[in-house]
């Protein structure tokens, strides 16, 4: 390099020492070498620490953390659930054929497989042939074995102290895997401004006690918002805002079609209707999907193969439930005599009087929010750390860019100038050899 070539690295060193916003760096050259050497230990120290924390801040950032924060939202008015009511004992005794075999039949496929009976079926018996149990059923088929749903004690509910006659027209009856249950909200949404067990939602059933038949059971809002990807909404799920139709996503719709598939794959047919899927007869029910020994209902191995995420956006209702004995004695004897009803215990065995109601109009909306909120927070992050252990500022790094590229242009000249020289060399020495 040229004497002019090292004055000019020195003067763009010495330049950039005394005039950069790095603290520290001007005091490398003041001539004191015990001083330098402090100076230059304590900046590099520094330069590496801040290197970590950066490092981390960066590696933080592009985790995307998350916070919850809880707020909470008072309503004058509010939109009442969807309510659904199954009976547990819906199969109608005087509906069921009167046989020995069909009652050992329902107590099979109970749960807890009552007596381990299912040992001793005979299905070459003509009997079951004859009865339609290898035939696949229908919804309608199945639904003429159960109690009619529809007609309680006065075929009606109230809401908010109005009077709706007509069942059918507000409730709808879905096959599920517990039974035909009745669902409200058929028609129309009811919405609410009131509060306390004597408004809302008020149903009276008749469970027909008396004419119960073997069924499963051997008796008788808080809002999540969660963000969306690249947010996690646990520490390995991201949330799902829609299904692959469009529809807005619901984890638990997405648990029962995993559920479906998954006995459809073993079954070739389901226990219950569910869209175009065919219902098992009850041959194939009892050999394949009846709910034993936990084979199907309640198996956790059956959701490994199921991917069911949170959704972004789900409502919960908190639910506090009380009951007691209906109707009491002083209304019991009341209704007696008010309907020529003779037997004491009539009301108490066969009716239940249901009351759904919000205690508040309020709700509970647990918010999931980004710890960065834009770019602009990792940038302001950064430059703390950068002012905190040098002094720096994005023009100072601009500085520091200028001086490196001083040096690289210095070093690429050094080398491209000492290729000329020994390219200079190597000319002389091959003329001087062919001069001689």
């Amino acid at each position: 390099m040229a004497d002019s070539d090292r004055k000019t690295l020195a003067t763009v060193w010495g330049e950039f020492s005394q005039s950069t916003g790095f603290h520290g760096v001007n005091k490398l050259a003041n001539g004191n070498k015990l001083r330098s050497l402090f100076w230059l230990c304590s900046f590099l120290a520094c330069a590496v620490y801040l290197t970590y924390v950066m490092i981390q801040e960066l590696g933080n950032y592009y985790n995307y953390p998350t916070y919850t924060t809880l707020e909470v939202e008072r309503h004058s008015e509010i939109e009442f659930p969807a309510v659904t009511i199954c009976n547990l004992n819906s199969l109608s005794k005087s509906l069921v054929l009167n046989d020995s075999r069909v009652d050992s039949y329902y107590l099979s496929i109970e749960p807890r497989e009552i007596f381990d009976l299912h040992n001793r079926f005979n299905w070459s018996d003509l009997f079951y042939e004859q009865n339609g149990f290898f035939r696949n059923r229908t919804v309608k088929e199945i639904l003429s074995k159960q109690k009619r749903l529809h007609y309680g004690l006065y075929n009606s509910f109230m809401f908010d102290q109005t009077l709706y006659w007509d069942l059918e027209e507000y409730f709808s009856v879905k096959l599920t895997p517990n039974g035909p249950c009745l669902t409200s909200n058929k028609t129309k949404i009811f919405k609410t401004s009131y509060t306390g067990s004597a408004y809302n939602f008020v149903m009276w059933l008749n469970v027909d006690h008396e004419n119960s038949y073997f069924g499963q059971w051997l008796g008788e809002g808080v809002q999540h918002e969660y963000l969306s990807e690249p947010f996690r909404a646990t520490p390995t799920e991201f949330c799902r805002e829609s299904f692959e139709d469009g529809k807005k996503y619901v984890s638990t719709k997405c648990w029962k079609e995993c559920y479906v598939s998954y006995i459809y794959e073993a079954c070739k047919c389901i226990d219950f209707d569910y869209k175009d899927y065919p219902i098992c007869s009850k041959y194939d029910y009892f050999k394949c999907a009846r709910p034993a020994k936990g084979e199907f209902y309640g198996n956790s191995k059956m959701k490994t193969g199921c991917h069911c995420p949170p959704a972004c956006s789900s409502t919960r209702y908190e639910v506090t439930l009380s009951s007691s004995i209906f109707p009491s004695d002083f209304y019991n004897d009341f209704l007696l005599k008010a309907v020529n009803e003779f037997e004491q215990d009539y009301y108490r065995k066969n009716l239940i009087v249901i009351h759904i109601y919000f205690d508040e109009l309020k709700t509970t909306i647990v918010k999931q929010l980004p710890v960065y909120g834009s770019s602009v927070e990792i940038f302001g992050n950064l430059g703390g750390q950068m002012g905190l252990f040098l002094g720096a500022s994005i023009l100072t790094i601009t500085e520091l860019g200028e001086f490196l590229g001083f040096v690289l242009w210095f070093i690429w000249k050094k080398c491209k100038n000492r290729n000329r020289t020994n390219f200079s060399k190597e000319k002389n020495v091959i003329a001087t050899l062919q001069e001689m």
